[in-house]
């Protein structure tokens, strides 16, 4: 823990409050958290309304490298229940957006179905390659916005929808870290993105530690002191990918602060998440199930938000 004073001052200075109450409230807490399993939404639909519209044909950007899903993109979303989407640069937030889920229901036409569709942001597009809105959905994706019979009268190029965030569900997945094909052991580099992150939550830290074994090979938690967390750091042209220049060798652990828009825990995973000799661009599971619900899905606790500045750190 003696690195995290330094995490905090250094690099996350807006949400230092949160992480020292987490601090008080046990650091190294395991892999499953406690949540309500049905989402209550404080303030509804986000006041401020957007547009959807049909993915531009040869666009390739659900198989692209944006969120780091590549061609698990569509296993992802029906693992879930939920379809795929890209969203605009602008709404994208520079990666902050990949993962996260929403509501969409179309507006002002008799055709919208009451419940919309439910999708997952795995890519942004630039706005030049798009026929409008933020929203950028499969076909399958924009027809269920309709009612089952009346597709059809969606097919036009965009449509008024209102938006919330909502809690993502996989069934099947736990939290998973990718390893970036930047990612070399040599040179001491390693850059992680995490993929399946459930529930409503961003990451708001990122740790990682050299596994400790005993002479059996095996993880030796009668000694808690000899791990030594070291922080990981983001860029804010990519704050979806955590690194850092001077990775220990051996197996590795991980632990990280998620938040849900307002406070936060800590998740350590039990044992190596990456093992020694790691590979860019593979996979590895974490054994943690993120399923936090936030009581607010469009940030500010007033919930009237309009502006977009003011949402730019918010939970939404």
């Amino acid at each position: 823990m003696a690195a995290l004073p330094q995490l905090l001052l250094t690099l996350f200075p807006a949400v230092t409050a949160v992480v020292f109450l987490l601090v008080a409230s046990a650091p190294g807490a395991r892999a499953h958290v406690s949540s309500s399993s049905s989402a209550t939404y404080r303030c509804g639909w986000c006041p401020r309304r957007s547009t959807a519209s049909i993915l531009p044909p040869g666009a390739g950007a659900l198989t692209g490298p944006a969120c780091g899903y590549g061609g698990q993109a569509a296993e992802m979303a029906v693992d879930g229940g939920f379809h795929i989407a890209a969203v605009s640069a602008g709404f994208f937030r520079g990666g902050r957006a990949c993962g996260a889920c929403y509501q969409l229901r179309c507006r002002g036409r008799s055709a919208c179905a009451k419940d919309g569709v439910k999708v997952v942001v795995v890519a942004d597009v630039a706005e030049t390659n798009m026929t409008g809105g933020k929203f950028l959905l499969t076909k399958d994706a924009f027809a269920a916005l309709a009612t089952a019979d009346r597709a059809a009268e969606l097919a036009d190029a965009a449509v008024d929808v209102d938006f919330r965030r909502i809690p993502c569900v996989y069934k099947s997945k736990n939290l998973a870290v990718k390893v970036e094909e930047t990612s070399s052991r040599d040179r001491g580099y390693l850059a992680l993105r995490f993929l399946y992150q459930g529930g409503q939550t961003d990451i708001a830290a990122v740790e990682v530690a050299q596994a400790v074994t005993g002479s059996s090979g095996t993880k030796n938690e009668a000694s808690p002191s000899q791990t030594t967390w070291q922080y990981m750091t983001r860029r804010e042209a990519s704050p979806s990918v955590w690194r850092m220049s001077r990775v220990p060798t051996g197996p590795l652990r991980l632990r990280l602060v998620v938040t849900a828009g307002s406070g936060g825990k800590w998740l350590r995973a039990d044992g190596a998440v990456l093992p020694a000799e790691w590979q860019p661009g593979a996979v590895y599971d974490t054994g943690l199930r993120v399923t936090d619900v936030a009581a607010n899905t469009c940030g500010a606790a007033s919930c009237s938000a309009t502006d977009e500045d003011d949402d730019a750190e918010q939970l939404r």
